[in-house]
């Protein structure tokens, strides 16, 4: 997924701000994912321009589903 994600950081540019966080390896990212409830990994959290969760994913996702919700995002 770190390849796809990292190409589409490049394409939305500008638009989309992407965060990739280890929480096996980083204490911090641990924590932020305990008091988010993220359970498994790769989970996707997506939110909006006003900080709003605007939806998640958990598992891969593929290269148009991931597309179609960082469009939602308006």
């Amino acid at each position: 997924m770190k390849p796809l994600v990292e190409r589409l950081e490049k394409q939305y540019a500008g638009k989309v701000e992407f965060r990739l966080l280890n929480v096996e390896s980083d204490a911090a990212a641990n924590d932020l994912a305990s008091k988010l409830g993220v359970q498994y990994v790769p989970t996707f959290m997506f939110v909006n321009a006003n900080g709003v969760r605007a939806g998640s994913q958990v598992g891969e996702m593929t290269e148009q589903a991931l597309t179609t919700s960082l469009n939602a995002l308006n």
